[in-house]
């Protein structure tokens, strides 16, 4: 079986809003004085992950990280239409080509896998 990491990663940037939704529902319920589970310390990395490659995106180019917000829905539930439809949505709204976009995409992508890695939840050897 091959891991796709790049798929990884976006599947955990969507996920971004849900994760954090479960964190503060775990903190809120008490269950903060247990161990914490396995679940709970993966979607923390990967929350943290996200957090991370944000907040350098926004001192480095905001609007990278605008992108990154925009594309993965970081702030708030976005439309579920096609990737291609939404790309040419954004680069008309952020007034950039389509190709620069999915080249920050990836970028943005390899910075999460790094972060991910520095969070402890890939371990990729």
């Amino acid at each position: 079986m091959q891991l796709d990491l790049r798929h990884l990663a976006e599947k955990n940037a969507m996920a971004y809003r849900e994760n954090r939704s479960y964190l503060q529902g775990y903190d809120a319920a008490g269950q903060a004085h247990a161990p914490l589970s396995p679940k709970y310390r993966e979607k923390a990395g990967w929350v943290w992950a996200v957090e991370r490659v944000r907040a350098d995106l926004h001192r480095k180019d905001p609007e990278k990280e605008r992108f990154f917000a925009l594309l993965y829905h970081l702030d708030e539930p976005g439309s579920r239409s096609s990737r291609s439809k939404q790309m040419v949505k954004l680069s008309m709204e952020l007034c950039v080509t389509p190709s620069t976009l999915y080249r920050w995409r990836e970028g943005i992508l390899a910075d999460l896998l790094l972060a991910a890695v520095q969070a402890g939840v890939l371990k990729p050897f």
